[in-house]
């Protein structure tokens, strides 16, 4: 830990209150083990007890949340900030920070004050090559970092030795690269890195770094994919409130009050909205699978979508996600017309669209009431304006060659196809629900078409992109593979309809249930989450042999919400 000779720093309350401290109060020495001072020169009692130099460092702090600030794992129920006067520990106790943090920044390289206790035993070399091949297997999926900017940094030794570790361990789990001798280290690596890296325990003070923000947001995306379950679920709320608690939800507004905020520049101010971002996917994942209502919620949240500067538009306009679905499709030419983060916006729409069609799907189960029709009708009206406000064959389900469309792009939009396609679904469920004889048909029938768009959408999958997407589209997977398999039961009901007999519709489905069971299987290859999702579609087909038709669809409507 490095220490600043005698730089006051504001600790910063809710109310914008202070508390001067003082650094540089300790030797190196001491501050190394976060053992407190007595501030005497030119030698501290602790460093003449050990009989080792005493030194105090000249080096200033400087402003602005820190790029790589690391601290000794030491648990924070147990000793305040080393680098605080015992009155000023006090009053940090009394007025914890939310939005005027006091950063502080390690100087020089994060190796020479900090070892992760995560770290596998791997050369300088493979850890780089790690490190590289992260962003090409999994950023995509949580765009967290700025890859040119974070390597650079890396190179430099300037970031977070946790994060590097984690960054580390889980590309070797998910690429499969033969480093260690034993699997097993690796596996015990992992699991010693969940148990113990809460964001909590990482602090020092009231407010984390970017870098451990960052590695809690990759933790939290590996474990909920990994290990999903009560503790992934509980991981992704934790971070979602301290993310509340720092202001994350509302970082133009304390932009605005608090100067350590203020100084930082656009591209660092990016870094923060990125994590938002994350927080914000990874709350509706977690949640909508779950069945339980949201944490965030965008009616309050004061946080800008990702807009990245340019030559010819150095300060670009700040974009805001409207609480509703109905004025989501005026952010849209916005968007357009910044293709660098073109696909991170669109993919943080696409998930707000199918988090409004979820709302409605619980106010339905939850209260029945007679406004639902009102509310269903004006949901499915805005998403049919939102879906016309998209690019020029954003929904082919082919990738573009002509306009020469990447790989990389034309998974990305397909991954939004699919959220898109998973809103439709869920308002078209809740329709099913409230009509009945010709208008149930009708709603049962989209859900046929829909589930089809699906399988559709991901015939075309280049499968050297299953670890590159966001693993967390194998729900709207397996959700039509399971209403595929209702159609197929209930397939007489379309017994000579537009001259398609029973048995041709259930060669059809058939068919495109192995199209999605197939791709289910090639992301449990990486991933747990969709390998039990497949073990649960054999269940549920193994159920339906035991409950019939009637129960089983009523068991899966439920599950589905």
């Amino acid at each position: 830990m490095e220490n600043y000779e005698n730089q006051p720093v504001n600790t910063g309350d809710q109310g914008g209150l202070g508390t001067e401290v003082e650094h540089g109060s300790i030797g190196e020495e001491s501050s190394q083990r976060l053992l407190p001072g007595d501030r005497k020169r030119p030698a501290c009692s602790h460093c003449l007890e050990r009989g080792v130099p005493c030194v105090y460092s000249l080096r200033r702090r400087k402003p602005g949340p820190p790029r790589g600030s690391t601290y000794e794992r030491v648990s924070t129920r147990s000793r305040p900030p080393a680098h605080t006067s015992a009155e000023a520990q006090e009053t940090v106790g009394q007025h914890q920070s939310r939005s005027a943090p006091s950063f502080v920044e390690p100087s020089g390289g994060a190796s020479a004050i900090h070892h992760s206790a995560f770290a596998i035993d791997i050369t300088l070399e493979q850890e780089s090559h790690l490190i590289e091949h992260y962003f090409e297997i999994v950023q995509d999926a949580n765009p967290i970092f700025s890859k040119s900017k974070f390597l650079q940094e890396y190179r430099e030794d300037r970031c977070n030795k946790d994060l590097v570790s984690a960054i580390v361990i889980i590309t070797a789990k998910l690429s499969g690269l033969p480093l260690l001798p034993d699997e097993s280290d690796l596996n015990e690596s992992i699991d010693r890195m969940l148990s113990s890296s809460l964001l909590e325990d990482d602090m020092v003070g009231d407010f984390p770094s970017l870098d451990q923000f960052r590695k809690a947001c990759v933790l939290a995306f590996y474990e909920f994919h990994q290990f999903p379950g009560h503790q992934s679920w509980k991981r992704i709320g934790n971070l979602t409130r301290l993310g509340y608690r720092i202001g994350l939800d509302r970082l133009e507004g304390i932009r605005a009050l608090y100067p350590d905020w203020r100084c930082l520049s656009l591209d660092e101010i990016q870094e923060w909205r990125s994590i938002w971002w994350c927080i914000y996917r990874l709350d509706t994942y977690s949640n909508l699978s779950a069945g339980t209502p949201f944490l965030v919620d965008p009616e309050f949240t004061n946080t800008s979508l990702i807009l990245n500067s340019s030559a010819s538009d150095p300060n670009p306009q700040e974009l805001f996600l409207p609480a509703g679905l109905e004025d989501l499709w005026k952010l849209i030419p916005t968007i357009v017309a910044n293709p660098e983060t073109l696909m991170k916006n669109i993919h943080i729409i696409s998930i707000a669209a199918t988090r409004q069609a979820g709302l409605v799907a619980r106010a339905f189960l939850c209260r029945r009431n007679s406004d639902i029709g009102t509310r269903l009708a004006n949901t499915e009206k805005h998403l049919s304006t939102l879906l016309l406000a998209l690019p020029q064959g954003w929904f082919n389900p082919r990738r573009n060659a002509f306009a020469n469309e990447s790989h990389e792009f034309y998974h990305g939009r397909s991954i939004t196809v699919l959220h898109f396609l998973m809103t439709r679904f869920l308002l078209a469920i809740v329709g099913c629900g409230q009509e009945e004889g010709e208008a149930w048909f009708i709603s049962w029938q989209k859900v046929l078409e829909i589930c089809q768009d699906i399988s559709a959408t991901v015939a075309q999958w280049d499968n050297s992109f299953f670890v590159k997407v966001d693993p967390a589209i194998s729900f709207i997977i397996f959700t039509a593979l399971i209403f595929f398999d209702l159609h197929k039961k209930s397939a007489t009901a379309a017994s000579g309809l537009d001259g398609v007999s029973a048995s041709d519709l259930r060669l059809a489905i058939e068919h495109q249930q192995n199209v999605l069971r197939l791709q289910l299987e090639q992301f449990a290859k990486f991933w747990m989450l969709p390998r039990l999702l497949c073990c649960m579609f054999i269940c549920v087909q193994f159920l339906y042999k035991l409950a019939g038709y009637a129960d089983l669809f009523l068991s899966i409507f439920r599950w589905i919400y």
